[in-house]
């Protein structure tokens, strides 16, 4: 038979033979579902190779009677074969044989006339080639030119289309119009259900009817969805598309990856019956992804610029550098938060005292919960952990205390550490009440890892006698009083061990119960009478006395808030130094 010639026959590179479509290939693609579909007779059955009907068609050949059995074979092919025509090239070939040496040269499909052997559909399937046979009443010529007109027609078709869609959706992107935005216009184009996915394959947004009904689905194609995006390189101006089955629903999502700085950033999807999913839907998919990756980028650029100024904001109000409340006030309010309203500041930290990778990924944590709720807040990092000033809003404190324990369990759980403490100030107003504010939380945070144990919120509100003595914590008195009263005990402990200030405590938590205090501190009775005997003798102390009691058990708690104070300089001067 005549080979039909094909645009392009003398210039230009050729794509990958066989490759799926999108996988890196620029430019509209037609798929052997689409010739199938498309322009292939009715009644044309799909033998085998059904994994290779997602693989690019360029262009449509035919079977010679002489050698060679193909013309120009580039790849990219769909051949024309009638099944009794092999023998006339020579008599020991059969269609097996024909179907391998096709596909070694590129060739990504065969449609057939007459029978096929069991040999024939077992190559197919390892080939991954579609084996298509059409109705004997079809004349294999026919087929062939049909399938030539059809592939010229769809390329100039999902050529104009193609420039539409990139127009449309690269002058939404530019105009900041927002990548949901995007998702509704390609679900109103497409009549189908349109979904962004984030990096993580959880739905952001969706747009078109019956979206609900489909999430549980989408969720179930998470793990294939992101196993996928992992392995697969990505190319701004043209993403690759692949269809994920969602079984339970009787549907097919299409989806494209977003193109991010570090691999993919989120992917575009469509969903609908096999049928639906045409060219026009591969094409509105991979054009939104890109077009969707300006727009990411635009987002990211201007969120990493409002993060810098926000930290460099708050970093002046800790610090006292402002110029003046006023000026404060207006940039707070530029940034989102009105400084006048009442607010509370939290630190979050983990385990360690500075700790930069906790400090990062918290810090991302913490400002996608707040966004996500749609709380007034401003967020940055500081040695080692997240400092957040959060508006109390209509909610009032318990609301604030709520948000609160969820950024420390977020904190928690994306950092994996289990010992991350929150804690936080009261509420306050103005420029000087951040810094007041976060003073406390600091305080909070340190008492209640120091009293409570890691691992929890503390509100500097609910510290009790704490605060008060907070309050005096500058006051050289207060050590004083400690030293005087304690002192003798202390330095005993340093020097022996004699844990003489932890049975102290003990036996006031136990409220002077000898036993009590030994089954506490897992101890025999009769060392816990020992220690409380040298406990007398060393601090010249009478314990059946109440005022003396009353001292003891004040120290107690002067020695939490003087261990707790001596933890912020130490980080000041880590932070410093750093």
């Amino acid at each position: 038979m005549a080979r039909v010639p094909r645009p392009g026959d003398a210039v230009g590179s050729r794509p990958v033979p066989g490759t799926l479509l999108g996988s890196g290939v620029s430019g509209p693609a037609i798929t052997v579902k689409d010739v199938w579909r498309g322009v292939l007779p009715e009644g044309t059955e799909l033998l085998a190779g059904g994994g290779g009907l997602e693989r690019r068609v360029e262009w449509a050949c035919a079977l010679r009677t002489r050698p060679p059995a193909f013309d120009a074979v580039k790849g990219g092919e769909i051949a024309f074969v009638p099944v009794r025509s092999i023998k006339l090239i020579d008599e020991r070939l059969d269609l097996a044989q024909v179907m391998t040496s096709f596909a070694e040269k590129g060739g990504v499909a065969l449609a057939v006339l007459g029978d096929v052997s069991a040999e024939s559909i077992d190559i197919a399937d390892r080939l991954v080639m579609p084996l298509l046979r059409l109705p004997d009443s079809q004349h294999i010529a026919d087929a062939h030119h049909a399938c030539v007109r059809f592939i010229l027609d769809q390329r100039t078709l999902l050529h104009e289309r193609a420039q539409e869609l990139q127009t449309t959706l690269m002058q939404m992107a530019l105009s900041g119009a927002g990548t949901a935005t995007i998702v509704d216009r390609i679900a109103g184009i497409t009549s189908l259900v349109a979904l962004w996915l984030d990096e993580q394959g959880a739905v952001s947004h969706g747009a078109g009817g019956g979206v609900e009904t489909l999430l549980p689905a989408v969720a179930e194609a998470r793990g294939a969805l992101r196993r996928w995006g992992d392995t697969i390189t990505v190319l701004a101006a043209d993403p690759p598309v692949r269809e994920f089955d969602l079984r339970s629903t009787g549907k097919l999502m299409l989806s494209s990856p977003i193109p991010g700085r570090h691999g993919v950033s989120g992917y575009i999807a469509v969903i609908g019956r096999d049928a639906e999913l045409d060219q026009l839907a591969r094409l509105a998919v991979a054009r939104a992804a890109s077009a969707c990756a300006i727009e990411l980028d635009r987002e990211r650029a201007v969120s990493e610029t409002r993060d810098r100024l926000e930290g460099e904001f708050i970093e002046s109000l800790l610090s006292g550098t402002y110029s003046s409340d006023e000026a404060a006030a207006e940039r707070a309010e530029r940034l989102g938060v009105d400084l006048r309203q009442p607010f509370a500041v939290i630190t979050v930290r983990g385990g360690k005292q500075v700790d930069p990778g906790f400090e990062e990924t918290a810090l991302r944590a913490v400002r996608n919960l707040v966004a996500h709720r749609d709380a007034g807040a401003l967020v940055a990092g500081r040695g080692g952990a997240v400092c957040a000033v959060l508006l109390l809003g209509d909610g009032g404190d318990a609301a604030t205390a709520r948000l609160a324990e969820a950024i420390r369990v977020e904190c928690t759980r994306v950092t994996g550490d289990i010992t991350t403490s929150l804690g936080m100030g009261r509420a306050h107003h103005g420029a000087a009440g951040v810094r007041a504010s976060f003073r406390e939380a600091e305080q909070a945070l340190a008492m209640g890892r120091r009293v409570l144990g890691p691992g929890r919120s503390v509100s500097f509100a609910d510290l009790g006698l704490h605060r008060l003595l907070f309050a005096m914590a500058e006051h050289q008195e207060l050590a004083d009083f400690y030293q005087d009263t304690v002192g003798t005990l202390v330095a005993y402990d340093v020097r022996t061990s004699g844990g003489l200030m932890a049975t102290l405590d003990g036996f006031f938590a136990c409220h002077g119960s000898p036993t009590e205090t030994a089954q506490r501190m897992h101890l025999h009775r009769n060392t816990v009478l020992y220690r409380l005997r040298r406990i007398e003798e060393i601090g010249h102390l009478r314990l059946d006395d109440p005022a003396t009691r009353l001292n003891l058990h004040l120290c107690l708690r002067i020695r939490d808030v003087l261990d707790a104070g001596a933890q912020r300089p130490r980080r000041e001067e880590t932070r410093a130094a750093s």
